[in-house]
């Protein structure tokens, strides 16, 4: 949640949240049926209590940066898979 809090470029950023969202939902929903509801749905809560100093380190990083949007998009993998992995 951080990393993309932090680097995801703003035009990027809010258009890939919703779908960051989603993921984020379907890892509680799928770590919640192998039985580890609390432990997933702390390490969210944590998460989110730390996204104040993450948002303070997006403006470091976002001020410095070299890189623009489109070839930050061009590089990004844009397939998403949904196969679990053994």
């Amino acid at each position: 949640m951080w990393t993309f809090v932090k680097n995801m470029l703003a035009p990027l950023f809010w258009l890939l949240l919703p779908l960051h969202l989603a993921l984020n939902v379907m890892t509680i929903i799928a770590i919640s049926m192998r039985g580890q509801t609390r432990t997933i749905l702390r390490a969210k809560r944590d998460a989110l209590r730390g996204l104040p100093h993450a948002w303070r380190k997006r403006d470091e990083i976002q001020r410095t940066r070299v890189a623009r949007s489109a070839e930050i998009w061009c590089l990004l993998n844009k397939r998403i898979s949904l196969k679990r992995r053994g």
